[in-house]
């Protein structure tokens, strides 16, 4: 295997925006790998340095398509100790001087005092994954607004800024709309996951967009790859089935089973979810040769248990298991983005309510279905020509959800054919990106 580090010199330097490997979302933490694999595509010796919120300094090792690298992750925060070097207000400042006073002499002195400045100032190029879904309000201002600055920061900076494959607002005010709208005309180039994003975002930006610049390509978390657990705790799951059992993965959203951040249907569901959930399992029980396997993909800070998606699969665990002894079983212990993945592919079939769990799913040719709670969903599965396995619970009530799977699932075998077809060449689209 190769090996690069960020102690190495005289190669492309490159800041990734909005993707981190310590939120505990799994799905963040995919898109971030994932990113990374394109870049490495295109530049092999690439210097991939994180600019995240983190209160602390990390260096991740990760192995991405056979080589071993160390990614930095710079925190670039607001505090109360508005003098810290890696302070938001006193990066800005930094690019203000460097604008006003654009000597090399002034630059350098400003790289030399601080060494966050100088990672966005040497960088090349930016790109910014956003979370997938955080470049709109649906989740609150304040995460909206802390997306928003590293952009400006980096656009401040005079570099180009990339736009991966996300999902574009929704922007439900007019301040939100017009910061979007900033940002986005001053991009290299942004990419849609979805089609509807293509139409949306020329919508928004009318008559800015001429230059070809929006573009549309599937989610970057299709290539992610995809490593063995150590351990696999899961009861008995693997030993004396047979081979005419289907194995279902069911992921529950801890966010949506605890009603949102506000705990009051913040999305709008027109089911109540924690009942839609019991009535899932009841529903795919009755197939005989079914077993469920919980798979959470959500692992939050003990302080976060709103978002917490082993809670809320531990309870339904506890509640069902004694209804359907040997047949419902838990996945325990707390594992990466790639042992998740791995984990997802032993299912014969998927029902998720985290978009990421079902793509890890897709990209592994397994059926699934997708519990909607925003319109990123339709626009995911669509990109694969699968539209039709989205269950939105913001506008299908309990019966319609409920048809709605039973339905995917009777299809599963022709599903994961056309699977089979489409996704090798979507991967190899992905994988390819900077190379356009």
């Amino acid at each position: 295997m190769r090996e690069y580090s960020a102690a190495q010199a005289n190669h492309t330097k490159i800041c990734l925006l909005g993707a981190s490997f310590d939120t505990g979302n799994l799905g963040v933490s995919a898109l971030a790998e994932s990113s990374i694999k394109c870049i490495l595509n295109r530049w092999p010796d690439a210097e991939v340095t994180l600019l995240a919120s983190s209160r602390t300094e990390q260096h991740h090792r990760l192995n991405v398509a056979g080589m071993d690298i160390t990614v930095e992750e710079f925190p670039i925060r607001f505090s109360k100790k508005f003098w810290l070097a890696n302070h938001f207000c006193v990066m800005i400042f930094y690019t203000m001087v460097a604008k006003l006073l654009p000597l090399r002499r002034v630059k350098n002195a400003l790289m030399a005092r601080n060494k966050y400045y100088k990672t966005i100032a040497q960088a090349e190029l930016a790109v910014d994954i956003a979370g997938g879904d955080s470049f709109s309000d649906i989740y609150g201002i304040r995460r909206f607004v802390f997306g928003l600055l590293y952009k400006v920061l980096v656009l401040q900076s005079g570099k180009k800024l990339i736009t991966l494959p996300q999902t574009y607002g929704p922007f439900k005010t007019v301040f939100t709309k017009g910061c979007a709208k900033y940002v986005l005309k001053r991009v290299t180039t942004i990419y849609s996951r979805d089609l509807a994003g293509i139409e949306y975002l020329r919508n928004l930006l009318k008559n800015h967009n001429s230059n070809g610049k929006i573009r549309f390509l599937p989610d970057v978390a299709f290539i992610l790859d995809r490593t063995e657990p150590e351990r696999f705790t899961a009861g008995d799951l693997l030993e004396g089935l047979n081979e005419k059992t289907v194995v279902v993965g069911l992921n529950i959203s801890g966010l949506l089973f605890n009603g949102g951040y506000t705990r009051d249907n913040m999305f709008g569901l027109k089911t109540n979810y924690r009942k839609l959930i019991y009535e899932i399992i009841e529903l795919l029980l009755k197939h005989s040769d079914v077993v469920v396997l919980l798979i959470p993909h959500v692992f939050p800070q003990a302080d976060n248990e709103v978002e917490s998606d082993p809670a809320a699969c531990s309870e339904v665990f506890q509640k069902m298991s004694k209804k359907h002894p040997d047949r419902i079983f838990l996945t325990q212990g707390k594992y990466n983005h790639n042992e998740i993945k791995y984990i997802i592919g032993l299912c014969d079939f998927f029902i998720g309510s985290r978009m990421h769990a079902c793509i890890a799913a897709m990209s592994q040719y397994i059926p699934a279905v997708g519990v909607a709670y925003s319109k990123k969903f339709e626009g995911v599965f669509e990109s694969i020509h699968l539209a039709d396995c989205v269950a939105d619970a913001r506008h299908c009530d309990e019966k319609e959800l409920l048809e709605k799977i039973e339905s995917v699932f009777e299809q599963r075998d022709l599903i994961r054919k056309h699977l089979q077809t489409v996704i090798p060449g979507i991967q190899e689209e992905i994988l390819n990106i900077f190379k356009v």
